[in-house]
This record gives structure tokens, C-alpha cells and sequence, in this order.
């Protein structure tokens, strides 16, 4: 059931209102059975994996506190955990690539029979991160273990974040739902507002880019030059507007039911520098891979050679959450590097702008920095986007080349003109979130009755350009 469906907004509103029906007892039980109904309404049969996981991090989160000083047995229980929960994931979202990869070597493995068989769960790097995540805690001492199970299940299936985010820690999300709730208007209005751009950034923007991202990038050999370009700029806004609108819509959803999710996106396309940038892009994932990859790794508390390795080894990581291609473990490296070229050139940096005297021209170098980052993490999504090396190193060796493209009939003028217009209408929302303070609080003291005829004039543009056909969210497939 996507969150652009008809099916969705019936279920919703639905949910929502029986939900607030019913007496407090019964809430987390019916706010469960929707969870799954809703996961289940695409593949029924892989709701089997989300409660193997369930029932293994709960027990082992029990037998470590069991066991609490019994150090051997408390290892022993949180590593099993830890294996179950990443062969889950090898299994599901790796094993056919290693298995090609063997064959490339000479062994006879029927990758025809693993594609048939292993069809990738949806969601399945988030709720698994989000279950880890429960256990690392529970065994650090962070939270203590949950005692009902239903309580730790609906922490585990919540069906706003389910299947794309954001990745909830114990300490925000399980208290919450524990807790009493009631339906208010402001909720109503703070949610609904967040559902509404969040379709908005869906439907019109990602999926009408989307149309020429993927022209561009599944017919490579009809573009060079600023036809390549075109396409990259083009997924460049496509990935944002598609992950952080499901974040938006999940978030508000939640807000509706009382709940509240953490932030996911900070308009990060704004960001000044790269480190910037993982600030305020796929804000739970960073979080997580900071506090329990790369702290634990001795974060920057260390010498600058291991701390090299730290963030290496955490992008690359971070590469390989993201997808089984080989491309993705070089995006994160990419990203990677970016951030420790960044600390190594910013001592330089600062004093080239402190001879020139630029440092006193922040409205001249603060666009140039946003400009040059967005540049940097364009090009990354090349090996994002790409299906393998040939096609980004087409890419890389063709961008800059004559100009050719050839869209055929799968592109229409009109669809065009809703992508440019679109994007402009984000960057300007963007831009007034980002720095434009007085004029949200303007807007907040609008007359109600002006605020709603925007919001109807969203929803206007929303079905009237919007791009149909039940397109599936990209980090689904994550």
C-alpha cells in the first residue's frame, strides 16, 4: 500500500479514527493489526521475515537482561542477535550479487531460481537497523528491554516508518506508543500539512523527474553532453523529493495520531559543505551509523590516520546498506573522501578567505559553498543511479562532451515544464525554510482562510500535474 495510493487514503483516515475510538487499552492492539495489514498489502507472505526479527530481538533483549552479569552468556546472546539480524539481510539483499559474482569465477549457480525465490523485502535495511539498533541498546545499557511483546512489536511495525523511515530509536519512539493520545486539531493541521507537501514533492516533483532521470539513465547511448547533465540534475532532485517526501508524509501521519517521528531531512541541498550535508540528509540513518558504527570505532577521538579509517570505513558501510550493486559501496567511499578532503583543505580554506577578505563577504561565498557542495553530491549520485560501472563511467566520460538527446515519445513538453516549475516551487519553499524566518511567521499570521486556499491550491496542483501510476518510492528497494 503506498503512501500515493487510493488504497492509502482510505486506510488512513480510517485507521486514524477508529483508532481515537477506541478505549486507550485497545489502541496498541488495533494500531498493531493495521501495521501489518497495511506491510502486508504488499508481498503477505514476507510479513514471516518482520516477525522473525521481531521475536529475535525481543528474546535477546530479554536474555541480556537476564543475564545482565553474566557477561559470557550476555555476549554470547547479542552477538547471535547480531548475526541473525545481518544473515537477514545478506540473504535477502546481497546473496544473488555474491552468487553472480562466484559464477564470474567459474561456479554454476542458477541466479534464474535466487531472482524467483529471493524477492527483496520491502523496507527490510530499515526495520532491521531499527531492531539492532533496539538490541546495541538494550546491551550497552542505553534502555531497558521491553517486557510486552506487543508494545515491542508495534515499536517495530509502526506503519507510518514501516517500510522507508525514519529509523526510530528506543528512547523516542516505545514511550510514545505506550502512551495516551488524543486526536487535536493543531496535530491535524501540523500533520496534514506534512502529508500535503510531502504528496506534493511525490507525485509532481520526484515522479515527474523521474520520467527524464530514467530516459536519460536506461537509454545511456542517446545522450552525451548536457543531456547527461540534464539526467543527473534530474535524479539529483528526483532522490530527494522521493525519499523525503515519504519521511514528510510518515512524519505527519504520526503527528496526526499524536506521535511524534524525528526529523529525517533538513533541506540539505542548501547544506554549505559535505559534512553539512550528512547533517541534514537521511538524518536517522546518519545518527545511527554515527553513534554505533562510528563512535565505537573511536569517532574523532583519535589519531587523524584512524580517524581516516573511522570515516571511510563508515561511508563505505553506509555505501553498502544503501544497495547489493557495486556501485554503491563507491558512493559512500566517494562521500567519504569528500568529508576528509574537507577537513584536511578547510585550515587552507579559511585563511585564503581571511587574506582575500571574503570572510566579509558571506553573501558571496556562502552561495558558491552551497553551489560547489551541491555539485560534489550530484556527481556522487551518478554511481547511485547507474546499474554498474560502464553506465557512470559513460556517464563520467560523456558529460562534457557535444550535446545529443533523444527522449523519444516517452517525454512530453508539458511534463517538462511541470519538472522545471516544480523544482522551483521546492527551492523556493526550501529557500524560505532555510533563511527566510520572517516570512514563515508571516504566513502563520495569515488569515486562516488564506492559509486554506494554499493549501487547496497545493492539492489543485497535485491532482491536476501530478505524474500517476502508482510509482513505487525509490528506497523501498533499501
Amino acid at each position: 500500500m503506498l503512501f500515493n495510493s487510493l488504497e492509502f487514503l482510505l486506510f488512513f483516515p480510517f485507521t486514524v479514527i477508529v483508532y481515537f475510538l477506541l478505549p486507550h487499552k485497545l489502541r496498541r492492539y488495533f494500531l498493531l493489526a493495521a501495521s501489518l495489514f497495511f506491510y502486508m498489502s504488499f508481498i503477505p507472505r514476507y510479513i514471516l521475515i518482520l516477525a522473525f526479527t521481531t521475536v529475535v530481538d525481543y528474546t535477546g533483549a530479554r536474555l541480556i537482561e537476564k543475564y545482565w552479569d553474566r557477561k559470557a552468556i550476555k555476549r554470547t546472546v547479542f552477538i547471535t542477535g547480531l548475526v541473525l539480524n545481518i544473515g537477514l539481510l545478506v540473504v535477502f539483499k546481497y546473496l544473488i550479487t555474491i552468487c553472480g559474482t562466484l559464477n564470474a569465477f567459474g561456479a554454476a549457480i542458477d541466479l534464474d531460481y535466487l531472482t524467483k525465490v529471493l524477492i527483496l523485502p520491502i523496507g527490510i535495511s530499515f526495520h532491521t537497523f531499527q531492531s539492532m539498533g533496539y538490541l546495541i541498546d538494550t546491551y550497552t545499557g542505553r534502555v531497558p528491554a521491553e517486557k510486552n511483546f506487543i508494545n515491542f512489536a508495534l515499536f517495530l511495525m509502526f506503519f507510518p516508518q514501516l517500510v522507508a523511515g525514519p529509523i526510530e530509536r528506543t528512547a523516542n519512539l516505545m514511550g510514545q506508543l505506550k502512551a495516551r493520545h488524543y486526536l487535536k486539531a493543531e496535530n491535524i493541521s501540523r500533520g496534514g500539512r506534512m502529508m500535503l507537501w510531502g504528496m506534493f514533492k511525490k507525485v509532481v516533483v520526484a515522479d515527474s523527474l523521474a520520467i527524464i532521470a530514467d530516459g536519460v539513465f536506461d537509454g545511456l547511448d542517446k545522450f552525451s553532453g548536457w543531456g547527461l547533465i540534464i539526467g543527473i540534475l534530474a535524479f539529483t532532485f528526483q532522490i530527494y523529493c522521493d525519499f523525503s517526501a515519504y519521511s514528510d508524509i510518515a512524519i505527519g501521519a504520526a503527528k496526526v495520531m499524536d506521535i511524534n517521528l524525528m526529523k529525517n531531512f533538513d533541506t540539505p541541498y542548501f547544506s554549505a559543505s559535505v559534512p553539512e550535508f550528512w547533517r541534514r540528509w537521511h538524518i536517522s540513518l546518519s545518527t545511527w551509523f554515527k553513534d554505533y558504527i562510528y563512535i565505537p570505532l573511536g569517532g574523532n577521538r583519535v589519531s587523524k590516520p584512524r580517524w581516516v579509517f573511522n570515516q571511510m570505513v563508515t561511508f563505505t558501510i553506509s555505501g553498502v546498506w544503501h544497495g547489493a550493486g557495486y556501485t554503491y559501496p563507491v558512493w559512500g567511499f566517494l562521500n567519504g573522501i569528500y568529508i576528509v578532503l574537507a577537513r584536511f583543505i578547510k585550515p587552507v580554506k579559511d585563511k585564503f578567505l581571511k587574506i582575500t577578505h571574503l570572510d566579509r563577504a558571506p553573501w558571496l561565498t556562502k552561495p558558491l559553498a552551497v553551489l560547489f557542495t551541491f555539485t560534489l553530491i550530484s556527481f556522487s549520485w551518478i554511481f547511485f543511479r547507474a546499474e554498474n560501472f560502464t553506465d557512470a563511467f559513460y556517464v563520467i566520460t560523456h558529460m562534457f562532451g557535444p550535446t545529443s538527446m533523444d527522449f523519444g515519445d516517452s517525454l512530453s513538453t508539458l511534463r517538462v515544464w511541470v519538472a522545471i516549475g516544480s523544482v522551483v516551487i521546492l527551492l523556493g519553499v526550501e529557500a524560505i525554510m532555510a533563511y527566510g524566518r520572517p516570512v514563515r511567521e508571516l504566513f502563520f499570521k495569515a488569515p486562516h482562510l488564506c492559509r486554506v486556499a494554499l493549501y487547496g491550491l497545493l492539492t489543485a496542483i497535485i491532482v491536476v500535474f501530478g505524474a500517476y501510476g502508482n510509482n513505487q518510492f525509490i528506497y523501498f528497494q533499501f
